[in-house]
C-alpha cells in the first residue's frame, strides 16, 4: 500500500474547509470557479483511496468513509453552485450547517482510519 499521511490529510481537509468558508463570505457572483469541487477522486484523499482500493477494502473505516467522502464533495459542489447563483449568503444556511456536520464526520473517520491502519487493519 502506498504511504499516506493521514495527519496531513486531516490538516488538508480542515484547510480546504476553511478556504471554502472564506469563499462563502466573499464570493457572490458567477465568476466563482467551482470547477472540480464535486470530484471526490481529484483530491489527495480520493486519489489515495482509489490507488489503494484493493488493500483498503477490508478496513471498515474505509467502507464508511467512501460514501461520506463522495457526499462531502457532492454537497461542496452544490453549495458552490448556490453561492455562485447568489442563493447562499450566510454560514447559518441549512446547507452550510449540514456541510459542516459532514465535514466533522470525515475528520472523525480519518482519525479512526489512522488508528485502524496503525493497528494493522
Amino acid at each position: 500500500m502506498q504511504a499516506f499521511d493521514l495527519d496531513q490529510a486531516l490538516t488538508m481537509h480542515r484547510s480546504w474547509k476553511m478556504k471554502f468558508q472564506l469563499a462563502l463570505g466573499s464570493v457572490h457572483g458567477r465568476d466563482f470557479d467551482s470547477h472540480g469541487i464535486g470530484d471526490a477522486a481529484a483530491c489527495g484523499l480520493g486519489q489515495w483511496l482509489a490507488e489503494n482500493a484493493a488493500e483498503l477494502e477490508r478496513i471498515s473505516a474505509v467502507q464508511e468513509l467512501l460514501p461520506v467522502h463522495l457526499e462531502f464533495h457532492r454537497q461542496s459542489q452544490a453549495i458552490a453552485d448556490e453561492i455562485r447563483s447568489g442563493h447562499i449568503l450566510h454560514m447559518e444556511d441549512p446547507a452550510i450547517v449540514a456541510y459542516l456536520e459532514l465535514s466533522a464526520r470525515i475528520e472523525a473517520m480519518l482519525k479512526r482510519l489512522d488508528a485502524d491502519l496503525r493497528q494493522g487493519g
